[in-house]
This record gives C-alpha cells, sequence and structure tokens, in this order.
C-alpha cells in the first residue's frame, strides 16, 4: 500500500493498520503506523530506475523488519494511540482542556485524530467481501482478504476529490505486487 500510494503521489501518506491485542483480557486493537523512514526508503529504492537489485532487497528487508517491529510492539500492548485516546477522553470527561498535543497540526498530519491518509483492514483468511471508507477526503481506503491461491482487494476513494483515483490506485498496488514477486524471485528470497 506504502509503495502503491508513493508511485501515485509522490510522497508518503499516513497510514493505520490494525494490530490485534487480544491476547489480553478485553483487547481489541492498536495502530500500527507502518509509514516508517525504513518504507519510504525503500519505496524511493524502489521507484528509482539506478537503484539495483540489492539495494531494493536491503531497503525491502530493512523496511519488512521495521514492520514486523512495530507490529509486534503493539500487538503486545506497547503501542501509544490507544494510550492517547485515553488521555484525551479522560480530558474531556474531566471537563479538563484538550491537552495541547492534541490540538498540534502535526498530530493530525500524522494520521492521528482519525486523519489517516491511507486506511486499511485485513480480515485475514476468510471469505467475507466488503470495503473500507477513506478516513479523510484526499485519502484512500483499503479492505482486503488473503485467500491460498489470491489477494482480494477493494480500493475506496471519495469521488469529490480531484487528488485521489482509487483505480488509479489498485493499478500502482497490483504493479507494486508484482513488482515484490520480482524482487523476491530475483533476490532468492
Amino acid at each position: 500500500m506504502q509503495l502503491a500510494y508513493y508511485k501515485k503521489h509522490k510522497k508518503p501518506g499516513s497510514c493505520y493498520e490494525t494490530a490485534t491485542t487480544r491476547r489480553f483480557y478485553h483487547g481489541r486493537t492498536e495502530t500500527m503506523r507502518p509509514c516508517t523512514q525504513e518504507a519510504m526508503t525503500w519505496c524511493r529504492a524502489m521507484t528509482d530506475p539506478t537503484c539495483d537489485v540489492s539495494v531494493r532487497r536491503k531497503a525491502m528487508l530493512s523496511a519488512f523488519e521495521k514492520h514486523n517491529k512495530l507490529m509486534s510492539e503493539a500487538q503486545e500492548g506497547n503501542g501509544f494511540d490507544r494510550h492517547l485516546l485515553g488521555m484525551y477522553l479522560i480530558a474531556k470527561e474531566a471537563g479538563l482542556p484538550t491537552p495541547q498535543l492534541f490540538t498540534d497540526p502535526l498530530y493530525s498530519r500524522s494520521g492521528s485524530g482519525g486523519n489517516f491518509v491511507l486506511s486499511s483492514s485485513l480480515v485475514g483468511y476468510t471469505t467475507v467481501l466488503g470495503a473500507v471508507a477513506p478516513m479523510v477526503k484526499q485519502g484512500y481506503g483499503f479492505f482486503y482478504r488473503i485467500r491460498d491461491d489470491r489477494i482480494v482487494i477493494s480500493v475506496t476513494a471519495w469521488k469529490s476529490c480531484h487528488e485521489t483515483d482509487a483505480a488509479v490506485l489498485f493499478n500502482h498496488f497490483s504493479s507494486s505486487l508484482h513488482e515484490l514477486l520480482h524482487l523476491a524471485t530475483m533476490s532468492q528470497l
């Protein structure tokens, strides 16, 4: 998703990915934020025609390692989005002023407060079909499931936003999967 978005918009996009915390009593989800420096380095390498397979492979593996680390931390209860939400709700319920962090423009740009440009939902290995709406006007929703022989995905965007195009992003996503397959094959992973 990051690579597809980067190809379309030539910039990183804040991304929401769900991490399950169901191993905890009453646990549900935490936010994992995959738009990392490592992911962006990989996206730049994949779109730079001067980068060879070894550079792209190294960047991809670094991005995967960071992604897995962040996902593990979030699943183990070491994420921060739910803690921030708790702070925000406690202040509201207690009639306290909104903490300054939540009014900082960078908080919103990072995706917090429901402002993620890429919002994803993986239903896993089921036969469920569906879609997820973008969180922001200039965003996209990704709903996907994994089958034995394919990945089924729906991409949504608001028609009222001229910056976005779900069909174009879907095509970038599909070509990105083919590039990943090629990279893995060429790198003998």
